[in-house]
């Protein structure tokens, strides 16, 4: 697959897999992988983030907030980008999202992943491999809290098109 190199402002949407951090000349950029390409954008992945989440009117903070309503305070937290006639955009950090070498992978994008104590390998929809510098226990940790989000989230739609039953979100 060849890599190309934006300039223009990206923004995330259902198209995108995982954002990888990496670096070109010593400078950090970030490896957007898509369903059909690769693209290679100027600035780390949470700066390319917070861009997507101003863009769908809130900002990364308020995600972290709403992710954390929702499945509880946790390190790593998972964060809903955007939804789409009530289906979520959920990306998942693998690491501290301040961390250089955390990645962003989009839940819809886990197509299966494996590993051990020393490291996983996630294979994403579109059938590429990325290699993740976490445990197995980790990424397990990861995928549950987004599943989690992503079943509160689809809970809450449900009562919006429902009035009337019980709206407790727990």
């Amino acid at each position: 697959m060849e890599i190309k190199k934006l300039t223009s402002p990206y923004y995330i949407t259902f198209e995108t897999l995982s954002l990888e951090p990496t670096f070109v000349d010593g400078k950090p950029y970030t490896l957007v992988t898509e369903k059909k390409e690769q693209f290679l954008l100027e600035r780390r992945p949470l700066y390319n983030l917070k861009q997507s989440c101003e863009l769908y009117g809130t900002t990364l903070r308020q995600a972290v907030q709403t992710s954390s309503r929702l499945i509880g305070n946790h390190h790593k937290v998972p964060v809903l980008i955007v939804q789409d006639l009530g289906m979520p955009c959920i990306l998942m950090p693998t690491l501290s999202p301040q961390s250089e070498a955390n990645i962003w992978i989009a839940l819809h994008g886990i197509d299966d992943y494996w590993g051990d104590s020393a490291g996983c390998e996630v294979r994403l929809e579109n059938g590429m491999i990325i290699d993740v510098d976490v445990s197995i226990q980790t990424m397990n940790r990861q995928y549950a809290l987004s599943c989690r989000l992503d079943k509160k989230f689809s809970r809450m739609q449900y009562f919006l098109r429902h009035p009337g039953f019980n709206r407790e979100y727990t």
